[in-house]
């Protein structure tokens, strides 16, 4: 392999990805406008549905007054809006109040039902107001019940629950932005490389540029290391550019302070470069992986169809490692992309080993290398080449 010659075929290949506008979109444009635009489309869809939320919810059904008259005016008096509904479930269901409620008797023991739909938000956050009130009403009356008996109130809690987070606001936004992160810098890096590797291979075939190239003085070694890198590189930018847009977004773009979602500690540069160290050879892993494949097809189009399995593979593995529960081990730096987003993860949550972190590098390496190899072979085969 000749240096000069590889960077030659580097350089003619760059060249066209500056010149292609479908790639350039895909590798700079998504990445740099998708993040902010989806930051501001968060901001503004859980900030207006928490308030309609919040409204909705102080609306609840009840079958009739008598029904529940003992705690009728705690409801009222705490802003609820109260509907008789004959049919409480059907009122939930139908969405015709966030919330109902009816008052039963089990073994001669009173029984307040709350029904409320999990999967509406204003409903969930009814039922919560609900219980509040229900358990304060509760205790005022027990407490009535003490000083009337001329017992102490502080019998009702002889020891309080509280829940401490020991995770440090720094801890919590970094196990926010790791997991969002991890998961669109894949994806765009994979996104970001499929045009150039579709058009460097099929759509050289579809151009008839590919004999031209093969006379050329580059060997065939030199042609597949140039073009592996062409779009390594353009995987690697589209990372950069998605970890520059979104240190950018969180810095720049308000967030709601009570949103789960908000990041209130913004991640420094030595994490952002050991994210982009961790992803190199991620991206010569799948631009190898890509140009491979992409080898096989005829044309533009049917290069397309060879690399959208590849895309849902790699979504299906960046979206398994935001789950909360998937860890970092050492068999998991063994699965390729997903250990790349455990990583990220792992170094947003400030519990990155240097061991671990080594580890999985050097299988991503190895990883690249494969692809790399299987690719050069496939560039060598007539059959792959010319398939008819």
């Amino acid at each position: 392999m000749k240096m000069r010659n590889m960077l030659a075929v580097l350089q003619k290949e760059l060249l066209e990805i500056v010149r292609d506008r479908r790639t350039m979109i895909s590798m700079v444009v998504i990445p740099v406008l998708a993040v902010p635009v989806m930051f501001q489309m968060m901001n503004f869809f859980m900030s207006s549905s928490e308030k309609e939320a919040s409204v909705q919810a102080m609306t609840l059904a009840i079958p009739n007054e008598s029904n529940v008259e003992d705690i009728l005016p705690a409801l009222k008096k705490s802003g609820f809006t109260v509907l008789v509904k004959p049919a409480l479930r059907d009122a939930v269901q139908k969405k015709e109040v966030a919330a109902a409620i009816d008052e039963t008797e089990a073994g001669g023991v009173k029984q307040i039902n709350v029904y409320m739909d999990r999967t509406r938000q204003a409903s969930d956050l009814a039922y919560d107001k609900v219980r509040t009130l229900l358990d304060k009403t509760k205790n005022e009356s027990i407490k009535a019940k003490l000083r009337g008996s001329n017992l102490p109130e502080s019998i009702l809690t002889p020891f309080k629950v509280d829940r401490v987070n020991v995770a440090s606001e720094k801890k919590m936004s970094g196990f926010m932005f790791g997991m969002l992160l991890s998961y669109m810098m894949v994806l765009l890096m994979f996104t970001g490389a499929m045009y150039p590797a579709i058009d460097m291979t099929a759509g050289e075939k579809e151009r008839r540029t590919m004999e031209a190239l093969l006379c050329s003085p580059a060997s065939r070694l030199d042609l597949v290391m140039g073009k592996v890198l062409a779009a390594a590189t353009a995987a690697f930018l589209t990372a950069i550019l998605t970890l520059a847009s979104m240190a950018y977004s969180i810095r720049f773009i308000p967030q709601p302070k009570d949103s789960p979602m908000a990041f209130k500690v913004a991640p420094d540069a030595h994490m952002f470069a050991l994210v982009l160290l961790v992803m190199l050879p991620t991206a010569v892993m799948g631009a190898a992986l890509m140009v491979g494949i992409a080898l096989f097809a005829k044309s533009y189009k049917e290069g397309q169809s060879y690399l959208m399995p590849v895309i849902l593979i790699v979504s299906f593995s960046a979206v398994a490692g935001m789950l909360p529960g998937a860890e970092l081990s050492a068999k998991v730096a063994l699965v390729p992309i997903f250990n790349s987003c455990q990583v990220v993860k792992q170094i947003f949550l400030g519990e990155m080993s240097a061991g671990m972190f080594a580890l999985v590098v050097a299988v991503n390496i190895v990883y690249a290398a494969i692809a790399f190899i299987v690719a050069a072979r496939f560039f060598k085969s007539e059959k792959v080449l010319f398939r008819v």
